[in-house]
């Protein structure tokens, strides 16, 4: 009976990991915030023309890294609420609220981001199905007199894979501390 149980342990080992890779369903990316440059290939024609297209830079670093460790069904309760957050305190107690909510099953540690330069981090979550999802900068108005930022972004989800994804937008915006950040979210059409 032994060996029998023991031949099986393989096959078990396996099925094991087929199920645990199954069962959390969440595919987390990472948003793109430098000059991204796409050129399209030139057909084999040597007439054809190069086209090459480009993503504005709006001096945005891309802190994704500090909500990664965020688990699937917080970033889920907390989709569509935009945070603003504008120092080292606020970051801690931003980590002490999901911590404090004992949603997630391990505690966040609180990672430390150096808020020079009159950073100001902002960010939310937005969910879907499908199999990928992403957001697009659609626009963005800086108006510096009356101290605000407006960001219109769109919400995409492509595929017909049943998951539900969980879709991060966290950027630095340098020298804004003492501005009024708006970010709006338009779901795919």
């Amino acid at each position: 009976m032994r060996n029998v149980i023991c031949n099986l342990c393989p096959l078990i080992k396996l099925v094991w990991l087929g199920l645990l890779l199954t069962s959390g369903c969440i595919r987390l990316e990472r948003i793109g915030t430098a000059t991204p440059h796409s050129v399209q290939e030139a057909t084999t024609q040597p007439t054809s023309a190069v086209l090459v297209t480009s993503t504005p830079d709006y001096g945005w670093k891309d802190v994704n890294y500090l909500v990664e460790d965020v688990c699937f069904e917080a970033a889920l309760d907390a989709q569509g609420q935009v945070f603003k957050i504008i120092d080292q305190n606020a970051l801690n107690a931003f980590y002490m609220q999901i911590d404090h909510n004992q949603v997630c099953e391990d505690a966040i540690g609180p990672l430390v981001y150096p808020f020079n330069d009159g950073d100001v981090v902002v960010g939310l979550w937005n969910s879907g199905t499908g199999c990928t999802a992403r957001h697009e900068v659609q626009s963005v108005k800086r108006d510096n007199v009356q101290k605000q930022e407006a960001i219109q972004l769109r919400f995409v989800t492509e595929g017909d894979c049943p998951y539900e994804l969980v879709q991060p937008f966290w950027i630095a915006v340098p020298q804004s501390a003492d501005y009024t950040i708006r970010i709006e979210v338009q779901p795919a059409r």
